[in-house]
C-alpha cells in the first residue's frame, strides 16, 4: 500500500493529495498516485478533479493493469456523480455533460445504463428514488 493510501485511510486527505502528486511525478506511468489522489480528491469533495484523475488512471493502467479495473470504473461512476450533483446548482446542462463523460471513457463499462439514468433524473425526466420518499 501506498504512503497516500495510507493517508486516504486515515482521512488525511490533504496529505495524501501531497503525497500522491508526489509519487505522481516519480512514477508517471503507474495509475497508483493517480487513484490514489483521486480518492484524496474524494474525500475532500473535490469530485471534478477527481475524475480527471481517475480518467487518467484508466489510461495507464490500460497498459499495465496494477489496478482491478471494476474498482476504478466505479470510482470513475461515484466521482462523476458527486461533481454532477455538485455542478447542477448552477447548470443543468454542465451536470449533464459530466455525466456523459462516462460512457465516452469507458463505452462498455458497468455504470453506463446508470450515468444516463442520472442524466434524466438531473434534467427532471425520471423521478428519484429519493422523491418518492418525500412525498
Amino acid at each position: 500500500m501506498s504512503f497516500a493510501a495510507e493517508l486516504n485511510e486515515k482521512g488525511d486527505y490533504e496529505e495524501a493529495l501531497e503525497a500522491a502528486t508526489s509519487a505522481m511525478s516519480a512514477e508517471k506511468e503507474n495509475p497508483e498516485p493517480f487513484a490514489d489522489r483521486a480518492a484524496a480528491y474524494d474525500g475532500l469533495e473535490r469530485y471534478a478533479e477527481a475524475a480527471r484523475d481517475l480518467e487518467r488512471a484508466l489510461e495507464l493502467n490500460a497498459a499495465a493493469r496494477v489496478i482491478d479495473h471494476d474498482n476504478l470504473d466505479d470510482a470513475l461512476f461515484s466521482a462523476l456523480v458527486g461533481a454532477a450533483k455538485v455542478e447542477v446548482e448552477t447548470s443543468v446542462d454542465a451536470a449533464v455533460a459530466l455525466l456523459a463523460r462516462y460512457a465516452k471513457v469507458l463505452p462498455k463499462g458497468r455504470h453506463v445504463r446508470d450515468a444516463d439514468d442520472w442524466r434524466k433524473r438531473l434534467r427532471g425526466e425520471m423521478p428519484s428514488l429519493l422523491d418518492e420518499r418525500d412525498k
